[in-house]
């Protein structure tokens, strides 16, 4: 199965590139995410995406990341409300890894 969503994956981005796309956008899988990226970044074609999975591999080239994720980071605003409002102890409750 693994290797027929890559397979898949390979040739949606050929038929990309075949139409002359420059940029790929939009949500993907967290399966099929590192094999996006390694793609793009293989390419060197942007990779915009709402989010990243929670173990997002970097290249091991040393090369450009070219994937953006568009969701903000939120750590500095949790830190500055924490700052204004004065607290002395909080407790942060998460859903994911963020926490660590």
């Amino acid at each position: 199965m693994c290797f027929i969503v890559k397979f898949l994956n390979l040739f949606a981005v050929c038929n990309q590139f075949a139409r002359g796309v420059f940029a790929m956008l939009g949500a993907v899988t967290p399966e099929s995410f590192d094999t996006l990226h390694s793609y793009t970044n293989t390419f060197q074609m942007p990779f915009v995406t709402p989010w990243f999975p929670e173990k997002v591999i970097p290249p091991s080239s040393g090369l450009i990341d070219h994937a953006v994720s568009m969701r903000p980071d939120y750590h500095r605003a949790i830190v500055d409300t924490i700052i204004h409002y004065g607290w002395k102890e909080i407790i942060y409750i998460y859903d994911s890894h963020d926490g660590e």
